[in-house]
């Protein structure tokens, strides 16, 4: 018999945060980041109406207790929180959906540093995509904690283009034990400027980097605003730094002056 080998785990996991949800957003937003932890909702918070359905199997329905396995199979699932995440930052439609139409933010995560900070109740998993809802066994039925992890690991294939993660923890502030596995936070174009004030200074002397994003075209450029992310961009041709965007900014100042007739400064 062949083995099932584990997912491999991405270079980054990044979390897309709106604003938009409460007053207070922001606020909880970086203190996640700061504090080093995951706020972990229950599925009935998701935007999917599909989350969380499955299908009992023909033994399972014939157990005399099926009923009261259903009802603690309910529990269990609710009980259970979903923090989620993307192996993407580049996803414009996740973009839109989850961090307030390109005005929130994108949080970059280190996946092994991640699961090494995760407390012994909650695991990382890759979700799965189908046509159909879970088929729950008798076997796995009499488990209704490894029930719910399974319903909850999977949803129907239309959402595969999230390329989700999930880490799956009881409900409610999920501490992690070892360093902060933050590494980058991305903000989207239309952030404000309060917001991106805010959160550069929250971040000043952590060593997370910041990019600011620029659209370009039908692409997103990245524009380090932070020391660490400008010494890393020097590596990194393709990130646009900060002086080469002013350099083109003036380039086209220059040129509009010249086709206006206007003499250049």
């Amino acid at each position: 018999m062949g083995r099932l080998e584990p997912p491999i785990l991405p270079n980054k996991l990044y979390r897309y945060r709106s604003f938009a949800r409460r007053s207070k957003a922001i606020s909880e937003e970086i203190a996640c980041i700061r504090e080093n932890y995951l706020w972990c909702s229950d599925f009935t918070c998701m935007n999917d109406p599909m989350e969380g359905f499955y299908r009992p199997s023909s033994g399972l329905k014939k157990k005399s207790d099926y009923d009261q396995i259903l009802q603690r199979i309910t529990s269990s699932k609710i009980a259970l929180g979903i923090s989620c995440f993307s192996d993407t930052r580049e996803n414009i439609l996740l973009w839109t959906h989850y961090a307030g139409n390109y005005s929130g933010i994108c949080v970059a995560y280190s996946p092994s540093v991640l699961v090494d900070g995760l407390p012994g109740n909650a695991s990382l998993i890759r979700l799965g995509y189908d046509d159909n809802p879970p088929l729950i066994s008798s076997g796995v039925g009499k488990n209704v904690e490894a029930a719910a992890r399974i319903i909850l690991s999977q949803k129907k294939y239309n959402w595969a283009y999230e390329r989700e993660w999930r880490v799956l923890a009881p409900k409610g502030r999920v501490c992690l034990e070892r360093e902060n596995p933050v590494k980058a936070v991305y903000l989207g174009s239309r952030i404000s400027n309060e917001h991106r004030k805010q959160i550069v200074s929250a971040l000043h002397g952590t060593g997370i980097e910041i990019y600011a994003m620029e659209i370009d075209g039908y692409a997103h450029a990245w524009l380090p605003m932070n020391a660490p992310a400008r010494a890393k961009a020097e590596h990194k041709p393709t990130v646009r730094t900060a002086p080469k965007a002013k350099r083109k900014a003036k380039a086209r100042r220059k040129a509009r002056r010249h086709q206006s007739g206007s003499p250049t400064p």
